[in-house]
């Protein structure tokens, strides 16, 4: 300030009250000091205005770092956050939510001022420790016991039955879900869980035999399928795929053992926009809205942070599905 005070020409205590707004100063005052400012190059230490403000203007979010994990939709993610904090003034500070004990040090320390916790599972063991924490929490997901903490997620079990149920108006009576392999430690995201449901309830009601079936995303494995089940077998005349890494491999499966779809087999995806319209081809979706998830977190930890008596709640964003090259008109 003793620098800005020089370079403006006024006391030290004339830059005091233009930073503070404890006195009010002339409009000429004002703009001679944030002119000095500007060139100076001055900026507001971070650390001393969060003493000031006991804010550090920064939302926590658990990235899953796991193997499994479709690393695009993850950044899809990420990149929502940063956009939606940026309009509110906030920056981002990823960590990794398999040390969920770090996540906890990170929040209790006060280096956040709240936190998002995406990759949720079912009877997830990290909630009673997140419900527990005295800075807002919302969770990406919906699991059923939540510990009355604010979730926010995409409807998947309604998204999952629009799926089947949009095939089957097209005329498809044998639908398989294609999923990912295996479970985090035994158990599954809420997201998958959700899906999974909706595809069973759908086939239910419409009197389908079910099939869900686990592929990796790998090429030989999702052409073996193909050629095996699809093609030769004939086995079925309709893929609900829920697996992001699949889904361009079937679409060059598809190619390479000459299936026709729609014709022959049609497909439907939950998928973000990007996945489903990219690739060898143009997938009928339930598309996945990533960037409105990612703002809706953000817009509800701050509205939590802003009051933190404000009464928790869970919000799902509702699916709508998206016809393109692999349903019949």
């Amino acid at each position: 300030m003793t620098d800005i005070a020089r370079e403006a020409g006024v006391s030290l205590s004339t830059v005091s009250y233009a930073l503070s707004g404890k006195r009010p100063i002339s409009a000429q005052t004002r703009e001679r000091i944030q002119t000095a400012i500007a060139r100076l190059e001055y900026h507001p230490a971070a650390s001393a205005r969060a003493l000031a403000l006991k804010r550090t203007s920064l939302l926590g979010v658990a990235v899953p770092q796991r193997e499994a994990v479709d690393a695009d939709v993850i950044m899809e993610f990420v990149g929502s956050f940063l956009a939606a904090a940026h309009e509110k003034d906030f920056d981002i500070l990823l960590v990794t939510a398999e040390d969920h004990d770090r996540t906890l040090r990170v929040v209790e320390e006060g280096k956040v001022d709240a936190l998002i916790v995406m990759d949720l599972v079912e009877d997830d063991s990290r909630i009673p420790s997140l419900a527990k924490l005295t800075r807002p929490v919302v969770l990406i997901g919906y699991p059923e016991e939540n510990g009355g903490l604010t979730c926010v997620d995409f409807d998947f079990l309604a998204a999952a039955k629009s799926a089947v149920h949009e095939m089957h108006s097209r005329g498809s009576e044998r639908i398989a879900m294609i999923a990912a392999p295996g479970s985090r430690e035994g158990r599954t995201p809420t997201y998958a869980h959700r899906a999974r449901l909706g595809y069973r309830r759908a086939c239910q009601a419409l009197g389908l035999e079910e099939h869900i079936i686990e592929l990796s995303a790998d090429p030989a494995e999702v052409s073996r399928f193909t050629r095996d089940e699809v093609l030769a077998g004939h086995r079925f005349d309709g893929l609900f795929v829920h697996h992001e890494g699949a889904l361009p491999l079937f679409g060059r499966a598809f190619t390479s053992a000459d299936i026709r779809s729609p014709e022959q087999v049609q497909v439907v995806a939950i998928a973000p926009e990007r996945a489903a319209t990219t690739g060898p081809w143009d997938v009928s979706a339930v598309d996945l809205p990533t960037a409105s998830i990612g703002h809706n977190a953000v817009t509800m930890v701050l509205e939590q942070l802003a009051d933190q008596d404000a009464p928790r709640h869970s919000r799902l964003l509702s699916p709508r599905f998206h016809a393109r090259g692999t349903t019949r008109s």
